[in-house]
């Protein structure tokens, strides 16, 4: 078998309407407005985890109803926990832009003896041909080749 696997940044936007309606949908006892920006991040992302394909094609940018108009805004809280995901909550009655999403290959080398942390962008080197640049230790990595989501 030859899979292909295409890595793109998508943007998904939840609007406030949509997770009220989610809320309600599943008779949670709180009010909507008392959620923090903590939950209504975790409920967009279970309201796209849960989705079925056409539901997650509403929430796409440029597919469907969403528009651009609809990220433009002030960042009040944002969620970095999980690697796969960068997650926003935007304000669009305040002044603000989009964050931009860079993927950065980067490797990520940690230092046994003094625990010197490097970044380098050769993710093919061998990092045993290498020593910390601090106290000449061994590196090892941290983060497996891993590709990271960072905020510009």
């Amino acid at each position: 078998m030859k899979n292909v696997l295409i890595n793109k940044i998508v943007e998904i936007v939840v609007t406030e309407n949509q997770l009220r309606s989610f809320w309600k949908k599943h008779g949670e006892d709180l009010e909507f407005e008392t959620l923090s920006n903590e939950q209504l991040m975790k409920l967009a992302m279970r309201e796209i985890q849960e989705a079925s394909l056409t539901e997650l094609d509403s929430h796409l940018i440029d597919r469907g109803w969403r528009t651009r108009d609809e990220i433009e805004g002030k960042m009040i809280a944002e969620d970095n926990s999980n690697p796969r995901y960068h997650v926003e909550l935007i304000d669009t009655d305040q002044k603000g832009n989009p964050s931009k999403i860079l993927i950065d290959r980067m490797l990520e080398l940690h230092c046994e003896d003094c625990g010197f942390e490097l970044y380098i962008q050769d993710s093919d080197i061998d990092p045993s041909s290498l020593k910390c640049p601090k106290d000449g230790g061994k590196l090892t990595i941290t983060g497996t080749n891993a590709k990271k989501i960072n905020k510009n």
